[in-house]
């Protein structure tokens, strides 16, 4: 190799490496401290928005719920009650960008690792219909106090699309959040990016 070359090389290395790591930070949420704790059971709690190929997926954390669910084949409707272990309801709204409008017919997973337990917690959210409009959700126990690595995995909608539209959602979108409980209330949680106008 000459001297140029290794040069050319050197110079290659000091501009991609930079580039790369600030494309792998950028993927992981920055964290935001709460001023005060914050109990999702008593009302609603932002863990995080994640703008990601088009799509704003919003990850909140409240009290367990009481649903109306198809339960069984076939299809039987029920009321389903939280279990007594069941604390929280997890809910993601996943909003497309262009026209506003939530997404629907996708398979939206949750997946989250609490680091001070090793413990995790992984659940596909079904379609939901409530007073924020159609969102995906489901009651869970979490896996006690610790920090979070959660990551929502939004699946290919299963609709029709216009054919300019077929490129649209082509692929599974993730969206990854941070979050910590203590004593059962949230004290830190991925700072938000800002909702598309």
């Amino acid at each position: 190799m000459t001297n140029t070359q290794k040069l050319l090389f050197a110079l290659g290395s000091a501009i991609t490496l930079p580039v790369a790591t600030c494309l792998a930070q950028a993927a992981e949420p920055q964290i935001k401290t709460l001023t005060s704790p914050k109990d999702p059971t008593e009302s609603a709690v932002l863990i995080g928005r994640v703008i990601n190929d088009g799509l704003t997926i919003q990850l909140e954390l409240e009290g367990a719920e009481a649903m109306w669910m198809q339960m069984g084949t076939p299809a039987q409707w029920s009321e389903h009650v939280p279990a007594k272990n069941e604390r929280y309801h997890i809910e993601i709204k996943v909003t497309d960008n262009a026209t506003k409008t939530r997404l629907p017919y996708s398979t939206v997973t949750f997946a989250a690792t609490n680091k001070a337990n090793g413990k995790s917690v992984e659940t596909v959210l079904p379609p939901m219909w409530g007073g924020s409009g159609l969102h995906y959700s489901e009651n869970s126990p979490l896996a006690g106090d610790g920090v979070y690595a959660a990551t929502v995995t939004v699946g290919v909608p299963a609709f029709a699309r216009e054919m300019k539209d077929k490129d649209l959602w082509s692929k599974p979108v993730n969206a990854h959040f941070h979050f910590k409980l203590k004593g059962g209330v949230l004290v830190e949680v991925s700072e938000p990016v800002s909702a598309a106008n």
